[in-house]
């Protein structure tokens, strides 16, 4: 997929970096494994298995809170936009990934959570500079920190004791929260045009798509589109349909709950220069 990670920095988001746990510290540095800026939140509790019992020392978790550079102009927020957690795993070089993915699948059932793929791309630019996890997760939209931490430090538990884990990123990020809906008399035979140009995967790569009501519905959560961006998505479908781009509606895919409002989130920040230690400096 030719998508933003390939275009660079036109769909980075915003990650207010809320947390770095699991791994070794490196004793060359300040504490904490590839350590955020010092703590400012609560004290971490220790991490407990599933009936309730410590299962042993607490995770390491430093707090902060930084803005991404790289965010792409956007007048579709709101609705279209929120907030949600994020739990990036920066594993060992001989790491089973896929045995990573399963454990943290694993804790979430057991606290009736489902665990959903989402880009790399939503990382602010600073940790992406540090490492490209290849295993990234996003909790439900009603998902809080306090949640995505309790599950961290039940997936990996102690520093430095799950194989394969060099320390774990989590946070909350912005992403789009998009829907594209255009009347179709053969709905399924839209989609499969589309799919067939890969003019959705080259612009948004993970998507959902709906059939009913004679209509084609796209959803799209990830990361932040540009304006330019969103358009070409409508083109694209409006192309596959033979009508006017003006005939695809956008929406939020869902009308509830608590948007962002982008012109008032904080300026971007700097990354040049940021990891030259080899740390998580990502400021506050």
């Amino acid at each position: 997929m030719g998508r933003i990670g390939k275009t660079a920095a036109a769909a980075l988001l915003v990650l207010a970096l809320s947390a770095c746990t699991g791994g070794t510290p490196d004793p060359a540095s300040s504490p904490g494994p590839t350590a955020a800026p010092p703590a400012t939140g609560a004290a971490p509790a220790a991490a407990t298995d599933p009936a309730g019992q410590v299962s042993g020392e607490a995770v390491s978790l430093e707090t902060g809170t930084d803005v991404g550079n790289g965010r792409p102009a956007s007048s579709h927020d709101g609705l279209m936009v929120r907030r949600r957690m994020v739990i990036a795993v920066h594993p060992t070089p001989d790491a089973d990934l896929g045995a990573l993915r399963r454990q943290l699948d694993r804790v979430a059932a057991e606290r009736g959570v489902l665990l959903s793929d989402i880009s790399p791309d939503v990382l602010d630019p600073v940790v992406l500079e540090h490492v490209v996890p290849e295993v990234i997760v996003a909790l439900p939209p009603e998902g809080t920190h306090e949640e995505a931490d309790a599950l961290a430090g039940l997936a990996f538990g102690p520093v430095g004791s799950f194989t394969g884990v060099e320390h774990v990123h989590v946070g909350s990020v912005l992403v789009h929260d998009l829907q594209f809906r255009i009347g179709s008399a053969d709905p399924a035979a839209l989609a499969e045009t589309i799919a067939s140009e890969g003019i959705l995967s080259d612009a948004l790569g993970n998507y959902s798509t709906s059939l009913d009501g004679g209509a084609l519905t796209v959803g799209y959560t990830g990361p932040l589109l540009s304006d330019e961006l969103v358009e070409a998505v409508r083109e694209g479908m409006a192309r596959g349909a033979g009508v006017g781009p003006g005939e695809v509606e956008l929406a939020p895919r869902s009308a509830t709950g608590e948007g962002v409002d982008l012109s008032a989130e904080p300026e971007p920040a700097e990354t040049e220069g940021a990891h030259a230690s080899g740390r998580d400096d990502s400021g506050h």
